[in-house]
């Protein structure tokens, strides 16, 4: 498999380069002599990657002579919290690491926001490289720089805007993840399609879902168009003033149906059921057309987000809870909304929008009524 490469320039900064392939040991290696050479290296990780995968990686820096250490802490989104960065930061400082510190980031995306959480506050600001093991990872939270911890007040309400010098996409880390896994990246990859490239969601349904590794090609592809999109649309709006709202399709209810759940229902999945809410409250408002609304039904229906599963939490709860989404302006919440399949809505140059909290209301209830 060819490596594919993308630019991801920003306005008014330094870019960064993505590599999508398979045994990327190369790229890391000559990672760790362009940015590590001078400095030294720590992997940030949480435990059960770095029982997978962190000897691994050490290997890789020892053998282009950058020897690297491992720093892991407890896995799991209740641990994406100050604490954890506390923690992370007080051993690096015990260990004497200083300003020319080398973070690599290794693992999925509460690793990634950990990680470069951690390397945006250390010393006033570290590099750091990101290297995902996980399908969502790779096509959402690695790419824009956002990164981030939770609070009991909503998820990523704590952080900042730290871009990567690299992102490397080894897609043999998926090799053995189970199929939940992989469908709870998909989903987000899926939103990507849906807002804005309905072409490639036929790539999604020749995927090998079961065993990607064996449809490599098309794992490759879909990563690819996903992470090209993100890094267009991240690299013209790098802090989320409007249109980088729209990879955030379906995150609005999606998020607060995640902050509901305890953090015990996977971000993707939280998100299917954000992107079936957010479609009908679009077709409610006459945006969506009803054919493009079952369509959208459809392509989640296929990774088992259906109706009949919806979360059964009150929507005075989920209307409340989404008054801590990032999108929120004024105290008023806002929506992306599908206007066709691969387009969202734009109404003055804005790309997300209020929405009367009866229209989400009736929404929610028309979802559960399809039980």
């Amino acid at each position: 498999m060819e490596t594919k490469t993308i630019s991801a320039g920003v306005e008014g900064g330094k870019g960064y380069s993505v590599s999508i392939g398979l045994g990327l040991e190369k790229e890391l290696q000559e990672i760790a002599n362009r940015e590590g050479k001078n400095s030294r290296i720590a992997v940030i990780t949480d435990r059960r990657v770095g029982k997978m995968f962190g000897a691994q990686i050490l290997s890789v820096f020892e053998k282009s002579g950058n020897p690297a250490e491992l720093f892991s802490f407890k896995e799991g989104e209740r641990n994406k919290n100050q604490k954890t960065v506390t923690g992370l930061q007080h051993e690096l400082l015990k260990n004497r690491y200083g300003r020319d510190t080398l973070i690599i980031a290794l693992g999925g995306g509460i690793v990634g926001d950990v990680a470069g959480f951690v390397a945006s506050t250390y010393m006033r600001g570290v590099p750091y490289v990101n290297v995902p093991t996980t399908l969502l990872a790779m096509v959402d939270s690695s790419i824009g720089g956002k990164v981030g911890i939770n609070t009991k007040y909503g998820k990523n309400t704590i952080g900042s805007f730290w871009l990567p010098r690299a992102v490397i996409m080894d897609i043999q880390y998926l090799a053995k993840m189970p199929r939940e896994q992989i469908v709870n990246g998909l989903i987000e990859a899926v939103k990507t399609f849906i807002a804005a490239d309905g072409e490639a969601l036929s790539l999604v349904e020749k995927l090998n879902l079961d065993e990607p590794l064996k449809t490599p090609d098309v794992l490759q592809e879909i990563i690819f168009r996903s992470v090209s999109y993100k890094v267009g649309v991240t690299g013209r709006d790098v802090r989320e003033g409007n249109e980088r709202m729209v990879v955030n399709f379906g995150h609005t209810i999606g998020h607060a149906i995640e902050l509901l759940s305890g953090y015990r229902l996977p971000h993707g999945f939280a998100v299917g059921y954000g992107i079936l809410a957010e479609a009908k409250i679009s077709e409610l408002l006459g945006i969506l057309s009803a054919s493009d609304c079952e369509e959208v039904f459809r392509h989640l229906a296929r990774l088992g987000i259906n109706p009949a599963d919806f979360p059964r939490y009150s929507t005075e709860k989920i209307l409340e809870a989404t008054l801590a989404d990032k999108k929120t302006r004024g105290g008023v919440t806002r929506y992306v909304l599908p206007e066709s399949i691969g387009r969202v809505h734009q109404k003055d140059g804005q790309f997300a929008h209020p929405v009367p909290d009866d229209v989400v209301k009736k929404a929610l209830k028309e979802l559960i009524k399809r039980h």
